[in-house]
C-alpha cells in the first residue's frame, strides 16, 4: 500500500468518484487503492484486471500502429464510467466515476488527479520474478477453476504437480512446455508477461 501517500486526501475533492485503484506494472499488482464508503469491490482482483487492460489495449494499438504513450482508455457500464491510464511504465491508474458524471469533467478531474499521482508514487524497478513463477501467476488469474488447471496442466506437461506449484525450480524445457500448454488452455497466442 502507498505508505505517507493519501491516496484519500488527492481524491477526496472528486464528488462522482466511486473509486481509485492503483496498480503496480508489469506484474499488475493492486499497490492501493480508495473506495467510497458502501462499495463492496474486490480491489485486489479488479486491480490486476486493470493492469491486463491497458496491457492488451496497448498491444492492439501497437498492431494498428496507433500506440502512444498518452493512452487512456474509457469504459463505459451501465453505472460506471472507468478510466485508465498509464503513469509512466510503474503503474495503471483506474478511476471509477458514476455513471452519470459528465465525461469532460471526469477527464479534467483525471488529468488534475494524475499530476498529483505523479508526485506522490514512487518509482519502481520491477524486480525481475522467475518466468514460471508469471506463467503460474497468469494462469492462475485466468483461469476459470484454477485447482484443476494445474492438474491439467501436470498432465499435459507430465511436470509433477509439485513441481508446477513451486514453479521458480522448473527447468527451461519445462518453462516453455508449461508456457504452451497454458496458452492452449486459455486459448491465446501470447501471455504478455
Amino acid at each position: 500500500m502507498m505508505a505517507g501517500t493519501n491516496l484519500e486526501r488527492a481524491v477526496e475533492d472528486l464528488p462522482s468518484l466511486r473509486g481509485v485503484f492503483v496498480t503496480a506494472m508489469p506484474d499488475c499488482l493492486l499497490y492501493d487503492s480508495w473506495t467510497r464508503p458502501g462499495e463492496e469491490w474486490a480491489s485486489d482482483e479488479a486491480g490486476a484486471y486493470f493492469g491486463d487492460l491497458v496491457r492488451a489495449n496497448r498491444e492492439a494499438l501497437k498492431s494498428l500502429g496507433s500506440w502512444s504513450a498518452e493512452m487512456q482508455v474509457t469504459i463505459e457500464s451501465a453505472d460506471l464510467l472507468l478510466v485508465l491510464r498509464e503513469l509512466r511504465n510503474d503503474f495503471v491508474v483506474t478511476f471509477a466515476f458514476d455513471r452519470t458524471a459528465a465525461l469532460g469533467m471526469v477527464r479534467l478531474q483525471v488529468k488534475r488527479t494524475l499530476s498529483v499521482l505523479m508526485d506522490l508514487l514512487p518509482r519502481v524497478e520491477p524486480e525481475e520474478r522467475p518466468r514460471g513463477n508469471r506463467i503460474y501467476d497468469y494462469l492462475l488469474r485466468y483461469a476459470p477453476d484454477p485447482h484443476a488447471v494445474i492438474q491439467r496442466v501436470a498432465l499435459r506437461t507430465r511436470i509433477p504437480l509439485e513441481q508446477l506449484e513451486a514453479p521458480e525450480t522448473l527447468q527451461e524445457d519445462q518453462i516453455a512446455s508449461f508456457e504452451v500448454c497454458v496458452k492452449e488452455i486459455l486459448g491465446v497466442d501470447n501471455l504478455h508477461l
